[in-house]
């Protein structure tokens, strides 16, 4: 079986680690957790694949994600529907970080279950457009489009 490591990065409260317990164990949990370096899940993706899913601590402080991202086949980037500062997080991530571009990406717009603080706007859709290969519309609590996120992702790492 072949292990993929697949680093999951973006703003602090985003829901990263909701997305991971979602797509890892069907669960989630309204108590916040906020995660310390990083947090290591596993999921077998098929009968040859293994995802190795690197839960990365937000990104508030300068680069101290970048010892995490060695040996990365894949990048999930989070950002949050109710909170658009997130997505100028993701870009200042890639701007620092520009050898991220050259990996397989999804981009996952997490919270979409708060559907009355949803706060985007179609140019948000047109810059991850720009900087990953697909996006998709999720929500750590029902669970919408996050196994389809985790999916498309494994198709491009084959």
């Amino acid at each position: 079986m072949i292990s993929k490591k697949v680093c999951m990065i973006g703003r602090f409260a985003v829901g990263k680690t909701s997305l991971v317990d979602r797509y890892v164990k069907n669960h989630f949990s309204e108590k916040y957790q906020t995660t310390v370096g990083v947090a290591i899940s596993t999921k077998i993706m098929d009968e040859s694949t293994k995802f190795v899913i690197w839960d990365i601590a937000g990104f508030e402080q300068d680069n101290h994600y970048k010892p995490y991202l060695r040996g990365a086949h894949a990048i999930i980037f989070v950002v949050d529907a109710t909170e658009p500062e997130s997505l100028h997080t993701l870009s200042q991530i890639l701007a620092d970080s520009p050898e991220l571009k050259d990996l397989p990406s999804v981009c996952f717009i997490n919270k979409t279950d708060l559907v009355d603080e949803i706060i985007w706007q179609d140019e948000f859709t047109d810059t991850i457009t720009e900087l990953t290969d697909h996006h998709f519309w999720t929500s750590a609590k029902t669970g919408d489009n996050v196994e389809d996120g985790f999916v498309a992702l494994s198709h491009l790492l084959s």
